[in-house]
This record gives C-alpha cells, sequence and structure tokens, in this order.
C-alpha cells in the first residue's frame, strides 16, 4: 500500500496508509484529521484507481497544491510527489523512515545507490579483542566515571568522551527503545539540532545482524521539490556500531563522523567497544527517569479487582466483548456509576492486549491541577531541574488510561487527539515530535456528550475516543455477585490485618445483597475492610453490619416476603429491634429504617406485629430468636 509522511519539521515522523479512498481535511469524520486551520473541514480526497493512486480538491476555500501546481480535477500521484494543504506538507511514498524523539529527527533513505568498496565490518561482539592497550585504558577510565557520576550527566560525559578521544565532529545515537522490537527513538544529537541522514542499507546491517562498519560516504543532505527525491552524499567516512537495549535480539545505532581526518579501523572498534561498554548506562538513565512517575501513577492494591468469574450475565458479557475488542489497537471508552471498577474492566483489556507486556498507565485526571496537565501527560523539556518524562512516554507501547476524560483541559485535548490520530506528542519546551504507540482507554461518570455539546469537550475527540463503548452494569443489578466479592473482599483485609476470616452469616448476607449500593464495588470493598476489623471470630453476623446495612430501606421495601426466608428473618429482626428501642412509636421507627408509616404498618400486618404491644417497654431489645445478639439503641 502507498503511504503519505508528514514533512513539515514539527510533524516529521507521522505516516497515513492510503487504501482505496481517504478524504483529508479538519473534520473528524476525514479519514485524515488536519490540525492545520487553514485547511477545510473537507479539503482534498486522495483515491486508488488500479494500481494508481489520484489527489483531488473538494473545493476548498485555500486550494490543494502538488509540487507547487494547483489541484483540482484527479490528479496521478507519483513517488516522492509533494502534497500541500495549508502549512502541511506529505511525500507520497518517500521511500524512507523516521526515527523520531528527544534529539532531532534520525531519517533512513531507501533505495539508494551503493558503492560496495572500502567498506569495512565486523561483529561489534569482537570489538575488545581489536582494541590497543591504550583505548581499554580510556574505556576503563570512562566506565569508572559513568558508575559514580550522577545519572543526569551521563549522556554529556559520553558525548565529550567521544569528542575528545574520538575526536567526533558529529554523533547520533539511536535507543532501542521499543518494547516491540520494531523501532528506535532517536535519543542524542551532536551538535545540538543535526539531524542524522542515513542510508537503509547500513542502518539494518548494525541494528539487524550486530555488525560494526566503517562506512565510506555520509549522506549530506535531503529534499523533495518537482516530484523528485534529491540527496547529496560527500565521500567522507563515519563508523557505525549497535547498541544494546533491554531486549538483546534489539538493537540500536551509535553513529559517528569526524571531519578533520580520515577514520580508521581502530576507531571502528573503539566505537563498537564503547557501544556495548554505555549501553547498560544509558538503559539504567531511561528507566530511573521514569521511576517518580511510576511510583506516582502505581496501582494501589486495593484497585484491583481480583480474577473472580462472575454470575452474572451482564458482566459477562462486557469481559466477553472486552477480550474480542481488545486485539484491534482502537481507543476504547468505558461507561458506568462511580464506584463499578472501570479500572479493572481497562486492565483486563490491557492483559488481553498486544500491548500487554508495556506498562499500563492508570491517570485520575480529576485529580490533575489543570495548570499542570500537559507537563505531567507529555512531559517537559528544558533545564536539568525542569525535564520530566510525560506519562504518555512511560505508556509506549502499552496502554493509558484516563479515568474522568471529561477533565482534560482544552489544550490538553488538542494533544490527546494528536497522539490518538499521529502517534506524537510534544513535551513542553521542545519543538520536536515524540513517536508514541500507546493504546487509549478512557472513562466517565458523567455524560460526556452533554460535556460536547456544551462546548467543553471536542466533538472530533469524542468521535475517536468513543468508537468502542463498554457500559459496566452498577452493582444493584448484578446482587448476586455480592456474596463472592464481599467474601474475597473481608478475607483480603482480615488477611492484611493479620485476623481470622471465618465466613459472612447467611442473614448479614441477606442484608448485603438488599441494600441499593450507591457506590457500587469501591463502597462493598470499604465496607467489607470495616466487617474484617470488627467481626467477632473472624465471623460476619448481621450484628456486626452498621446501622445502612442493617436497614437499608431495600430490606423493606419488599410487599411479598417468602415465608421463612432468610430475608423474612433479617426484615423481622431489624422491625422488632427499631419497635423495641423506640417504644412502639411507628413515626420514629419508620425514620430509622428510612420508610414511610404506612410501610412500617404494613410491615407489621404481615408479621403480626401490634406496634401497641411495644409501648412503655424499657430500652432493653427484644429478642424474638434465643440466641440472636441484641442491638443497643444508639446503633438505630
Amino acid at each position: 500500500m502507498a503511504e503519505l509522511v508528514a514533512f513539515r519539521e514539527d510533524r516529521l515522523g507521522f505516516r497515513f496508509t492510503l487504501h482505496d479512498k481517504a478524504v483529508l481535511g479538519r473534520s473528524s469524520d476525514c479519514d485524515l484529521i488536519l490540525f492545520d486551520r487553514s485547511a477545510s473541514r473537507r479539503h482534498a480526497e486522495i483515491s486508488k484507481i488500479g494500481e494508481n493512486y489520484f489527489i483531488a480538491d473538494l473545493e476548498s476555500t485555500n486550494g490543494t497544491l502538488l509540487n507547487d501546481l494547483p489541484v483540482t480535477l484527479q490528479t496521478k500521484l507519483k513517488p516522492f510527489d509533494c502534497v500541500k494543504i495549508g502549512q502541511e506538507i506529505f511525500i507520497f511514498d518517500p521511500l524512507l523512515d523516521v526515527i523520531t524523539g528527544p534529539a532531532p529527527a534520525a531519517i533512513i533513505l531507501n533505495s539508494l545507490t551503493e558503492t560496495q568498496q572500502n567498506i569495512v565490518s565486523r561483529p561489534a561482539s569482537d570489538s575488545a579483542a581489536s582494541l590497543t592497550g591504550d583505548q581499554a585504558n580510556l574505556l576503563a577510565a570512562l566506565n569508572h566515571v559513568l558508575c559514580v557520576i550522577p545519572e543526569t550527566d551521563v549522556v554529556p560525559t559520553i558525548v565529550n568522551f567521544m569528542v575528545e578521544h574520538l575526536g567526533a565532529t558529529s554523533t547520533s545515537l539511536l535507543w532501542p527503545g521499543a518494547a516491540t522490537g520494531l523501532r528506535q527513538i532517536s535519543f542524542i544529537s551532536y551538535p545540538e539540532g543535526k539531524r542524522l541522514l542515513l542510508s537503509q542499507v547500513p542502518y539494518r546491517r548494525v541494528t539487524e545482524l550486530g555488525e560494526a562498519l566503517l562506512w565510506p560516504r555520509i549522506v549530506t543532505e535531503l529534499d523533495f521539490s518537482a516530484g523528485n527525491r534529491h540527496v547529496a552524499q560527500l565521500d567522507q567516512p563515519c563508523v557505525m556500531a549497535p547498541l544494546y537495549g533491554k531486549d538483546p535480539r534489539h538493537l540500536g545505532l551509535l553513529y559517528m563522523e569526524n571531519s578533520q581526518r580520515g577514520l580508521e579501523e581502530s576507531d571502528l572498534s573503539f566505537l563498537a567497544a564503547l557501544g556495548q561498554l554505555i549501553s547498560p548506562f544509558l538503559l539504567n538513565l531511561l528507566l530511573s527517569a521514569s521511576k517518580e512517575e511510576e511510583r506516582r501513577t502505581a496501582e494501589d492494591s486495593g484497585d484491583r479487582l481480583t480474577d473472580i468469574a462472575s454470575r452474572d450475565d451482564k458482566v459477562r458479557i462486557v469481559f466477553s466483548t472486552a477480550s474480542h475488542v481488545s486485539q484491534n489497537h482502537e481507543p476504547i471508552f468505558i461507561t458506568g456509576e462511580p464506584g463499578t471498577n472501570k479500572t479493572s474492566l481497562a486492565r483486563h483489556i490491557h492483559l488481553q492486549s498486544a500491548q500487554k507486556n508495556g506498562r499500563f498507565i492508570k491517570v485520575t485526571l480529576s485529580d490533575l491541577p489543570p495548570a499542570q496537565m500537559d507537563r505531567i501527560l507529555f512531559g517537559q523539556e528544558g533545564a536539568a531541574d525542569e525535564n520530566q518524562v510525560g506519562l504518555m512516554s512511560l505508556a509506549d507501547n502499552g496502554t493509558i488510561f484516563l479515568r474522568h476524560i471529561e477533565y482534560l483541559t482544552a489544550n490538553a485535548q488538542r494533544n490527546v487527539l494528536m497522539a490518538l490520530e499521529e502517534g506524537l506528542i510534544y513535551p513542553i519546551g521542545s519543538h520536536h515530535a515524540r513517536n508514541v504507540a500507546v493504546r487509549f482507554i478512557s472513562a466517565s461518570s458523567s455524560n460526556l456528550l452533554e460535556k460536547v455539546e456544551s462546548g467543553t469537550f471536542r466533538e472530533d475527540l469524542y468521535a475517536r475516543l468513543t468508537k468502542i463503548n463498554l457500559a459496566l452494569p452498577p452493582l444493584r443489578e448484578t446482587r448476586y455477585d455480592i456474596e463472592t466479592l464481599a467474601n474475597e473482599f473481608v478475607a483480603k483485609a482480615a488477611r492484611d490485618l493479620g485476623l481470622p476470616f471465618n465466613g459472612v452469616d447467611p442473614s448479614a448476607m441477606e442484608c448485603l445483597r438488599a441494600y441499593p449500593w450507591p457506590g457500587n464495588i469501591s463502597e462493598l470493598r470499604a465496607e467489607c475492610a470495616v466487617l474484617a476489623q470488627f467481626s467477632q471470630s473472624g465471623h460476619v453476623v448481621m450484628d456486626n453490619l452498621p446501622a445502612h446495612l442493617r436497614f437499608a430501606s431495600e430490606v423493606f421495601r419488599h410487599s411479598e416476603v417468602e415465608s421463612g426466608s432468610l430475608l423474612a428473618e433479617a426484615e423481622r429482626l431489624c422491625l422488632f429491634k427499631a419497635l423495641s428501642c423506640h417504644l412502639g412509636d411507628v413515626e420514629t421507627a419508620a425514620g430509622v429504617l428510612s420508610l414511610t408509616p404506612e410501610d412500617v404498618i404494613i410491615k407489621c400486618r404481615a408479621y403480626g406485629v401490634d406496634p401497641m404491644d411495644y409501648q412503655g417497654e424499657s430500652l432493653t431489645v427484644i429478642r424474638p430468636n434465643p440466641g440472636q445478639t441484641s442491638l443497643p439503641a444508639d446503633d438505630l
């Protein structure tokens, strides 16, 4: 399939694969969404006819340019053609790959004519054997320095070493930063701001075969104009060697030029050994940069819903659907009342997906200060004390779960949309895009469509986030899961406290099932933690339940109760206690039980109870069944 590759400096790295037809414009229903305000909502269209692709303007306001000439009717596209829409620049099939990162983008050029003369190569793993005594001593000294300096000084120390001891006038480092092993990031460049232009042949020999290379030519210029690709090369040698990330099969690349003198085989061995030496330090640097954010966003074990098989068909259907849609890379939107454990569903999707080996980053947007949201999500570059790795970067090749998505600020909404559409993010203070491959899962407990209609949430972002919608039912609609969840939650809380747990009494469980649980699973988990603390001998009985659970109105709403059932027994006991404690005062008892006086009278008739029998009694609680524990009046 053909591709469009963004060639504007701040968009380098974005690729769009063309199928049979693609509409380009600012509207959210376009196949390729443009962020340039000078573009029309539906600006241009690219269609495949036979084996060729054609572009046509859709009567846009500012027109479409192909190789600087206006396009009106369908015009055939050929490799290296330049398409301009406003300030947007795209190259059709440019035969290049772009590697983005903290450093300026590195461009890997395909289909260059390569000379096979004066190429020196050797396995990088054999480099140490070819070192001179002085070179080995220099590397040993560098290793000592890297072991004792602060991590923030690692990169400048490496660059200074290459300048001083290898005479480097230009160097670049492509780090094997992707968990999938499919791409690198452009990590450092020297001089600052210099872009690496490199032929694909040596690039692959280093990153796929692990060779160290002395290459006879360097690429100095790349440009596209008049439908042609212009590449300038210079007969000047450069050296390249592999770098080693977490996965030994995935290699990066260390590149160096010296324009002051010719490079030799001894330089090749030195650079290859240097690549082996510095790789662990660079890996530690990148991992430690994210430690603070990982700590701050680490999941509390209390948020984890255990892998309990639900007995309710509604929940089973949701999780089954989630497993199915997790196999693609589309964003997923989760709705449900607060406390329905949307985080558990999001984590389930992550663990079922192709991104399961990457990180799962949960972000509660309602907790983030609006002024700091872009910095926290997308990172910041600047002085050493200002640098921060953004959560989007931490989630690269994994999943980011955005809770309370309605709290995204306007600027953050724009940047999230760009990350969704183009796979690019811009840290604060940086003019260079970073490539990220992130699975987006978002959630909201409010009506997000109302935010769209009120203009506080972008319609195009809403359309992208909600392509797949999963709705979790409230706990009151899945009552038969309450027993399993309650036992699990109380058991876990008891284990954490070092206390025994011997189960929940059936009458207490009936009250738990009858309660409406407005806070859903989160509320149930919190209540179970309290029950674990106050249950006697580890066995939870009804008298261990707080008053709002024992006397929940839902327990008494039923006009017909099956005789002899546990629910009937619970109703009868609570009714007796309420009337006894309040001397048969129907209105006061009704208030305690969150019922109307009429409801209490109906219940009294159902159980053959006469409130007059309790008038004049003391505050001692009546025990209708021997062995039941009395309830202090203060608990009602």
